[in-house]
Order: structure tokens, then C-alpha cells, then sequence
């Protein structure tokens, strides 16, 4: 399993694009033991990386996020880690492993010693690859559970949200996120261009919203888009940019993110 990573390397592409696909490639190699060892039945894929996975967005994403399904029967975090660490160290991987949990968050950093090295990203033998994993044992109420079936690399079942409620949780994350993330922003535009008419599961987005920030206004059909607008005046475009270009396939649609962008968007 580990020699492959070799042949994804592309001798015409840069540095960043190269690193994405390894990460890429050792996130679905993780996602395959989870699916293979059944923890997948326990665990709802969320964030970025599942619509990169599931959906296909052009952008690369460095970590893992996860909640706890509400049918989760017997989960054991400390027992998962461990099997995946044997399963890495079987197939050719040097791995630490560092976890822990921290109020109602599972917390895992995945450490791959030598890969750089190997595969020619980093002159330095000692460099690690590093991939985050988190787990929220206690996700808002309303999530609506999907299960798709992934082919690429390997092929494994991901237990997942539906479109609308991982719409939620990145309007969860736009509106309530204490620092910027450029990658929320493209997200949001992907969102927005990919499906026609969408809207938030506003159960998921309200519980959630009061799970981090009481007082915040109840989100609405009728609001949803004005406070997102609200959240775009306030922004340094340029820092939002710059956040998310590495992580693009493309890195010219960066140039897309800007404040006259997400008015013809939202103002619709």
C-alpha cells in the first residue's frame, strides 16, 4: 500500500499539489479501515473533506471530521486508534499516533514519519505529514444520515450527512467560526453555483448555533442569506484568498472570492 504513493507523484506539478494528493491519499486509505473494521457504522462524515470525497469539490482538505451517528452502539475510541495504527504499521507505514479527548471531542493527530522524505516533498528525513482527526461525541440534534458508495483508490462504504445538513454545519462554521477560514468562503461558493436552490437543515443549524453561541438571531428561510452578506462585508478578501489557494486544484478560482461574488450569490 505504501509504495503507491510513490507513483502518485507528478514530476510537472508543484510542491502543494503533490502534498494534497499523498494527504489525499492516506485520508482514504484511513477511511477504507474504518469502513473495513466497521467503525464506520458509528461515525457520520462531515466537514470539507466529505464533499471532496463524496462530491467531488476541487479543493483538498487536511483533516478529518467526524460526529457520532445518533444509532452509535458500543464506541471506543481508544480501541479505534489502536487498530488503525496496527492497520498502518501492516501496511509499510511508520505512524505515531497522539490522541485525546477533550470535553465532548475526540481528538487524533496522525503522524507519518518518512513519507516527505520518500516520495521527495521534503529534503529533511525527520519531517512528518501530519492528518487531524476529530470526532464530536455530542453533534447538534436534526442530522439527517446518507450512506454513499465510494470507488477511487479503494472502495468503501462512508456513512455521511445529507447535502442539506452538511450545508448546515459550514453556515454553522461561516456565521460562528471565531477566526476566518478562506476555505468556508469557497465552500460556500461551491455550495451556492453546484446546487440549485439550496437551503440549510435549519433544525441542525439552529441546535448547533446554540450549542457555541447563545443569543445568536434563530437562522430562517427568510435571514440565512442576509446574515451570511453581513459576514462578507466584515472580511479581508485578500487573507481569504490566500488561505484557500493551496488547496485548490485549480488556483486561479481563488481570484473568484471576493465581496461582489457572494452579493450576486446571495442576493438573489
Amino acid at each position: 500500500m505504501k509504495d503507491y504513493i510513490k507513483s502518485i507523484i507528478d514530476e510537472k506539478a508543484d510542491n502543494d499539489t503533490n502534498l494534497n494528493h499523498v494527504r489525499e491519499y492516506i485520508q482514504s486509505y484511513f477511511l477504507y479501515i474504518i469502513y473495513r473494521k466497521k467503525y464506520y457504522q458509528n461515525m457520520v462524515f462531515t466537514g470539507g473533506t466529505a464533499l471532496r470525497f463524496i462530491y467531488g469539490i476541487r479543493r483538498f482538505s487536511e483533516d478529518l471530521d467526524f460526529s457520532l451517528s445518533g444509532r452509535a452502539h458500543g464506541y471506543d475510541f481508544s480501541a479505534m486508534m489502536k487498530d488503525i495504527e496496527r492497520e498502518f504499521e501492516l501496511a509499510g507505514y511508520n505512524i505515531e499516533i497522539v490522541s485525546r479527548a477533550k470535553r465532548t471531542v475526540y481528538t487524533a493527530q496522525l503522524k507519518f514519519s518518512r513519507i516527505l522524505f520518500e516520495t521527495g516533498l521534503s529534503p529533511l528525513k525527520d519531517k512528518k505529514l501530519m492528518i487531524k482527526i476529530e470526532i464530536d461525541s455530542n453533534p447538534p440534534r436534526g442530522g439527517r444520515e446518507s450512506h454513499t458508495l465510494y470507488n477511487k483508490a479503494f472502495m468503501f462504504y462512508i456513512l455521511h450527512y445529507d447535502i442539506s445538513s452538511l450545508f448546515a454545519g459550514k453556515l454553522h462554521a461561516l456565521l460562528c467560526r471565531e477566526y476566518t477560514k478562506g476555505r468556508d468562503w469557497y465552500d460556500l461558493m461551491w455550495y451556492l453555483t453546484k446546487f440549485e436552490d439550496i437551503e440549510p437543515n435549519y433544525t441542525m443549524l439552529n441546535n448547533a448555533i446554540a450549542q457555541t453561541s447563545a443569543g445568536y438571531p434563530l437562522i430562517s428561510k427568510e435571514n440565512w442569506k442576509t446574515e451570511l452578506l453581513k459576514a462578507a462585508y466584515a472580511l479581508d478578501w485578500e487573507k481569504v484568498r490566500k488561505d484557500v489557494e493551496k488547496f485548490l486544484e485549480d488556483s486561479t478560482e481563488s481570484a473568484l472570492l471576493e465581496l461582489g461574488t457572494f452579493k450576486t450569490l446571495l442576493e438573489k
